[in-house]
This record gives C-alpha cells, sequence and structure tokens, in this order.
C-alpha cells in the first residue's frame, strides 16, 4: 500500500511539473506570437474590442467614440471591365471621428510623383497596376494612403444590388443614350444605377454626380440595421473587387463601423480638387492650398 501511494504521488507530482512545465511554454509562446503580430499590424488590443458592438459597449457602462487611428485611407480606381484603363480615382476616407465619410475625385489626368517618375495618375496605373497608383495618392497628399481597391462595372453592380439599391425620386423624366428613367421615386438596382451614375446630366459635373449617387446609396443603406449583416456585404465586397484591404483591417475596425452605422450623424462628404490644366486638357495639377486642407484631412486632424 505504501510503494502504491508514493508511486501515486510521484505520478501527481510529475503531472503537475509537466502541466507547470507545459503552462510556461504555452504562455512564452503566445508571448512571442502576440509581440510579432503587434510589431506587424499594430497594437492589437483593438482586434479585441473591435469584435464588441457599441450596444455591449454601452451595457458595460463605456463611453466609446472612435479616434482619428480608427479611420482608413484608401483609393478606388473605377474600370469598366477588368482589363480596361481606369475611368475615374476616387480618394476616400472612412472618418469615423468626424461621423463622417469623405471622397475626393482625382481626375485621371492628376500629375504627381512616385520614385522620381513623374506622370499622370493614369499613367502610374498604366506602368505598374493598382499599387503604384495608390502611391500616386500618397505622394499628392503628402500623407499615408493605405489601402487600395480596384472596381469594376460587374463589381459595383453587384455591390448596389447587396446593399438593397437607392431609392431615387427623378422631378423630371431622365434619358441619355443608355438611360431612360420616368418621373417620380424609383428603386434603382445595381444595373440602373451603375448606367445613372456614369451618365451624368449635360450642366452636372460627371465625378460630382457619381460620387453624390454612391454618396445618398451609401447613406441610405448603411445604417443600424445593416450591423446585423456586415460580415455578408464584406464578404460580397471581398468577392467583387481587386483590393488589398484585409480581414485585419476590417476586424480592427468593427467596433468603430457600428459606431458609425448607428450614429444619426453621420454623413459622405464629396470634396472636389480644384487646380489647373494645362492648354490641351491632358494634365490636371491640384492647388497647393486645396492639398493642404486635404492633407489635414486625411492625417485625421
Amino acid at each position: 500500500m505504501g510503494a502504491e501511494r508514493n508511486r501515486e504521488k510521484k505520478e501527481r507530482s510529475s503531472f503537475g511539473i509537466f502541466m507547470i512545465s507545459f503552462s510556461i511554454s504555452l504562455t512564452v509562446l503566445l508571448a512571442v506570437v502576440l509581440a510579432v503580430m503587434s510589431a506587424v499590424f499594430g497594437p492589437l488590443g483593438s482586434s479585441r474590442t473591435g469584435q464588441e458592438s457599441a450596444p455591449e459597449a454601452a451595457e458595460a457602462g463605456l463611453s466609446y467614440r472612435p479616434d482619428a487611428a480608427a479611420g482608413l485611407n484608401l483609393l478606388v480606381v473605377s474600370v469598366r471591365e477588368r482589363s480596361d484603363a481606369p475611368h475615374a480615382f476616387t480618394l476616400c476616407r472612412f472618418d469615423p471621428a468626424n461621423d463622417r465619410i469623405l471622397l475626393v475625385p482625382i481626375p485621371p489626368e492628376t500629375v504627381t510623383t512616385v520614385q522620381a517618375r513623374t506622370d499622370t495618375f493614369a499613367g502610374h496605373y498604366g506602368y505598374a497596376g493598382s499599387a503604384n497608383a495608390r502611391l500616386a495618392a500618397e505622394n499628392l497628399l503628402g500623407c499615408t494612403v493605405g489601402r487600395y481597391v480596384r472596381l469594376s462595372r460587374g463589381g459595383a453592380v453587384n455591390l448596389i444590388d447587396a446593399l438593397g439599391g437607392l431609392t431615387y425620386h427623378f422631378d423630371e423624366g431622365y434619358e441619355t443614350d443608355t438611360v431612360s428613367v420616368p418621373a417620380g421615386t424609383h428603386l434603382l438596382n445595381g444595373e440602373l444605377l451603375y448606367e445613372v451614375a456614369n451618365a451624368a446630366p449635360a450642366d452636372v459635373q460627371a465625378e460630382n454626380w457619381r460620387l453624390t449617387l454612391a454618396g445618398e446609396l451609401l447613406v441610405q443603406q448603411l445604417d443600424a440595421e445593416a450591423d446585423d449583416r456586415l460580415d455578408y456585404l464584406m464578404e460580397v465586397f471581398w468577392n467583387n473587387t481587386d483590393t488589398d484591404l484585409s480581414q485585419f483591417d476590417y476586424t480592427t475596425r468593427r467596433k468603430a463601423l457600428t459606431y458609425f452605422l448607428e450614429n444619426e450623424e453621420k454623413r459622405v462628404e464629396i470634396f472636389p480638387l480644384s487646380g489647373s490644366w494645362n492648354p490641351e486638357h491632358t494634365e490636371f495639377v491640384p492647388s497647393e492650398q486645396v492639398l493642404s486642407e486635404l492633407r489635414g484631412m486625411f492625417e485625421g486632424e
């Protein structure tokens, strides 16, 4: 009996030593993993809290409001088909700290320099693709533009349909070479809205018209109810765009997204560029005053 008890005590002691050793090893491993992830992705505290919703924070008695770090700058490259040259570039800032999404149309003829190579945005894209166009946006503003999104006609149509389309009122019948819509209120699906958005009235600047409709779509459909299907909408987004926007970018901003969707003060602002064109209208240079103002907005001041 004594020998058996000694054997049991020895086994328990060995098991205890094993568990202590295992726990220490696991703790060290986790610490190393967290350190590496923190070095690569930045502070990880937001990753955990990013998966909480604003109502959960409120229930916990916390007053949450996103700061500038929750924002994200990206460049949207619009093409008809994936193999086509871009017909539009749009600087976009998700800015929950200021209750807004900021959209800035960039003419493809806008001139800037990337790695000692001066060209237009269209030229930089043609030279090395979307990532190079993103660098052109960074050099134009003089601040970080972290991600790009290339969006074709088919992808835009699918995203509009996933959002639910845009309810829009036409005071008069709307007709162009490609679109005919009678006067009245209509729910514009992806196909129709894309055609309307890319067929501006004669007296309206084309990019302002397109972005105004895009802004109305976002404000109308990205409300508190969209929070429940935001994961689905992001899957549709990733399946219909070429982008370096990652799952990590999304999860670390999940709490800020919930805040934004539930915020009744949210808005979409369009900031057109002013500047000068060359006589042939093939090159555009934005004014330094406008760029300075934009830089402040995109740096999150």
